[in-house]
């Protein structure tokens, strides 16, 4: 559970820890099923046909040939996208993940990137790959042929999902090494698989969905899902320019990025819900993609109003090694939690854990000082202390007493669950001076 609470992908679906195999499992299928939907995309949907008649050309009536040179494709296709992962994890052995994001500047251009690529994706301008690149055209009748097909296959395809790749260099090179290969090797074998099973059942093609409006719609619905993305980072590396700079921000003014991530959801699922009803009069696909478009609708609105509603009623006092200090000597047990705008994962533990009862009533109860140290910039004064602990990432919950001090907690934890929260603050009320300071 603590683990699930840790997770989410793209902040929404909680996933085990991607520290394991589990975890990692889950994030690969997501993210195979990612690479599936790219292939709904106008750039790639039309030739799809073409490349199956390509393979089972050079097979001829053989359809065990025809199944390995599809397989040769398929890993060809995976071989791009794996190349890709392997870029982004040469991304993040630069700096630490953790200090990067409390970079302003860092954090606003990865949003910006993330802003133009959806913005692109959308229709507003086109990636435009060289002529070179078209006239390269390997022979897919041969193992090695195949192979190389099967990757030009994947970059001829870059003008429609380039934006996609451009945004998940940004957004994932940060994350351990595993997971980054995991995501980009999965996004190819979603994308692969269609070559695959249509190499081995050529018949199939003539089923596959036309471009037209429908392939639209999917571009569409990835640009409108960049531009959540880009409100979260923007708004990350705006506050925390503010934040190094000291100003003091009121509530609402931290919320403000919050509401545009949630209006670009609700109109994702606004859009989602009007283009489906144009596209189709079928029952089902209207019934099935008005419950997605209430369920992005939802999920937007929820987490704008969430967010609005913790910082409008915050009760954690702002960390200092003054304040901590003198709460220790007061006899009071402190909660500190190490935090950041740009942190999802805090935002979901505090949303999901700290927020609500019975913790949040611990938290609000007699001899218990709820702190936060804010991270989001570099500067923060709480970066100390947390290497003073020996962590360097974040979430990051520490439970002190008055007789261990700020050096040493009796708990702290990564990820956590509210029993666990619970029994830490109980540990610490233990020492005989926190006893001796409750009512």
């Amino acid at each position: 559970a603590a683990a699930a609470a840790k997770n989410r992908f793209l902040g929404l679906i909680a996933v085990p820890a991607a520290d394991g195999p589990a975890g990692i499992a889950v994030l690969a299928l997501l993210a195979a099923v990612g690479g599936f939907v790219l292939n709904l995309t106008p750039c790639v949907l039309p030739v799809i046909p073409i490349k199956i008649m390509t393979i089972s050309h050079h097979a001829g009536e053989s359809r065990g040939r025809a199944l390995a040179l599809g397989l040769w494709m398929a890993a060809g296709v995976v071989a791009f996208w794996a190349g890709l992962g392997v870029l982004a994890v040469g991304v993040s052995a630069f700096a630490d993940p953790s200090r990067l994001f409390g970079i302003w500047w860092f954090t606003l251009l990865i949003g910006l990137l993330i802003l133009a690529m959806g913005v692109g994706i959308m229709g507003a301008f086109q990636i435009t790959l060289p002529q070179k690149v078209y006239a390269v055209n390997p022979k897919a009748d041969t193992a090695h042929g195949s192979f190389l097909f099967g990757v030009m296959t994947a970059v001829l395809g870059l003008p429609c999902f380039g934006f996609v790749a451009g945004a998940l260099l940004a957004g994932v090179a940060l994350m351990p090494p595993a997971v980054v290969v995991a995501i980009f090797g999965s996004i190819g074998v979603g994308m692969a698989l269609p070559y695959l099973v249509l190499a081995a059942r050529p018949g199939l093609v003539k089923r596959l969905p036309r471009t037209g409006p429908a392939s639209e719609l999917v571009k569409q619905m990835m640009g409108l899902l960049m531009l959540a993305a880009a409100a979260y980072f923007i708004g990350s590396g705006v506050l925390a320019l503010l934040s190094g700079r000291g100003a003091a921000l009121p509530w609402w003014a931290k919320a403000m990025h919050w509401w545009a991530i949630g209006l670009a959801l609700l109109a994702s699922g606004v859009w989602l819900a009007v283009r489906t009803f144009a596209i189709t009069r079928k029952p089902v696909p209207r019934v099935s993609f008005a419950l997605v478009a209430a369920l992005f609708a939802a999920v937007g609105v929820w987490a704008a109003v969430n967010r609005t509603d913790h910082l409008r009623h915050n009760f954690w006092q702002p960390y200092s090694p003054e304040a901590m200090a003198a709460a220790l000597d007061a006899g009071n047990v402190v909660v500190l939690d190490f935090t950041a705008e740009w942190c999802l994962n805090c935002k979901t533990l505090e949303a999901t854990v700290l927020a609500r009862d019975p913790v949040r009533a611990e938290l609000l109860g007699p001899g218990v000082v709820p702190m936060v140290a804010d991270l989001t910039s570099t500067t923060a004064p709480g970066w100390e202390t947390l290497r003073a602990l020996g962590q360097t990432g974040i979430p990051l919950l520490a439970v002190f007493n008055p007789a261990g001090g700020e050096k040493s907690p009796v708990w702290m934890a990564n990820a956590y669950t509210p029993g666990q929260v619970l029994d830490a603050i109980e540990l610490a009320r233990e020492s005989p001076k926190a006893a001796a300071a409750l009512p």
